[in-house]
């Protein structure tokens, strides 16, 4: 009897210890968590979340601007095309979040940042936005990415981004 009363409340530890899981983002886990972050909101809303990523800019059709906190990925989350797309957060700070730093390009010299807050919730924000063909807009075509809201507590902007991946992957 002893024994099971100890097992019960020792499954009982484990089950409220996962229950108030907060996530670090990592190079190696960043892909996976966003996905699942994406698909499946509800598991981590209340739940503290830290991740680096860089600062990039929506304009949508109507010309509303939403400043995000993403990584490239291949055909990841939004990606109806197969090609490749940015997976994140749109930001809800209350400071200042740096500029995007060459947007349009494939690099690792953007304005990295480090947040800290947690996901506003379930409901995503879909934005509308021109295709692109090369490094021009398609004027004539529209596509849809839906983001969830990110409340940023705390943001420091990373001066050495040398051990962060633009590029993210599964």
């Amino acid at each position: 009897m002893k024994r099971a009363i100890i097992c019960v409340l020792g499954a009982l530890f484990i089950f409220q210890s996962c229950g108030s899981k907060n996530y670090v983002l990592t190079e190696k886990n960043f892909f996976l968590v966003m996905t699942n972050a994406q698909y499946y909101p509800e598991q981590y809303l209340g739940k503290d979340m830290s991740f680096d990523c860089f600062t990039y800019r929506f304009t949508d059709v109507d010309g509303k601007e939403y400043t995000c906190g993403v990584r490239k990925c291949s055909s990841g989350y939004g990606c109806k095309c197969g090609k490749d797309t940015v997976i994140g957060f749109i930001l809800e700070y209350a400071g200042d979040i740096p500029e995007p730093v060459r947007q349009s390009e494939d690099c690792n010299e953007k304005a990295w940042i480090h947040v800290t807050g947690r996901i506003k919730s379930a409901e995503k924000t879909t934005i509308k936005i021109y295709a692109y063909l090369g490094d021009e807009p398609d004027y004539s075509t529209v596509e849809e990415i839906a983001f969830l809201t990110f409340g940023v507590n705390a943001l420091e902007r990373i001066e050495d981004y040398s051990s962060l991946n633009y590029y993210v992957t599964k």
